[in-house]
């Protein structure tokens, strides 16, 4: 005979005798409809991963000198059409600052670095520093240059031209312009 310790309590046999029905209920939760074998995506088995070791090294970085390329390169500077920011003829306040941007492509075989620069060649300087830094750029790219100018108070039409050097001192490739309008402040 069972002492009072060892019996089953009544909730434990409920559970016990409720079991079989609740996996029976169980079975009748099937999908609303089945997908054919032919339709079903194969089981997913999860790869097995192998560690392996991977050496990571610091690139060691290099100066790119005009020397370093050589004296057979050419310089060459394409302008791109249309201007970035203030096309021809656009009109501007008098004292207004104009930051003028130019999409260019370095279409010669010379990397341009530090040594390159940007200078005024005619018209009106309005106040941009010449000469400028040359954005660097490997053969091949595009890139953006830009000049910040500030425009005349008189009003009236007025160009700036500016153009490409390279380290030996020689002007290359295409000019680039601003064309503006000072217009009277009203």
């Amino acid at each position: 005979m069972l002492s009072g310790r060892n019996k089953p309590s009544v909730a434990l046999l409920f559970c016990l005798a409720a079991l079989p029905i609740l996996l029976v209920g169980c079975k009748s939760i099937l999908p609303a409809r089945s997908v054919p074998v032919e339709d079903q995506a194969a089981l997913f088995k999860a790869p097995t991963l192998v560690p392996t070791a991977v050496i990571i090294s610091e690139p060691t970085p290099t100066v790119q000198t005009s020397s370093a390329q050589g004296t057979d390169c050419t310089n060459m500077l394409q302008y791109i059409p249309p201007d970035l920011t203030y096309p021809d003829g656009s009109e501007v306040k008098p004292g207004e600052t104009i930051d003028k941007q130019w999409q260019v492509k370095n279409a010669g075989t010379c990397n341009w670095d530090s040594t390159y620069t940007l200078q005024f060649m005619g018209g009106e300087g309005m106040g941009a520093a010449s000469p400028q830094a040359l954005v660097p750029a490997r053969n091949g790219t595009e890139t953006v240059i830009a000049v910040i100018f500030t425009a005349p108070v008189e009003p009236g039409r007025y160009t700036s031209q500016w153009k490409a050097y390279g380290p030996d001192g020689q002007p290359f490739g295409e000019l680039l312009y601003l064309d503006i309008t000072v217009v009277s402040a009203q």
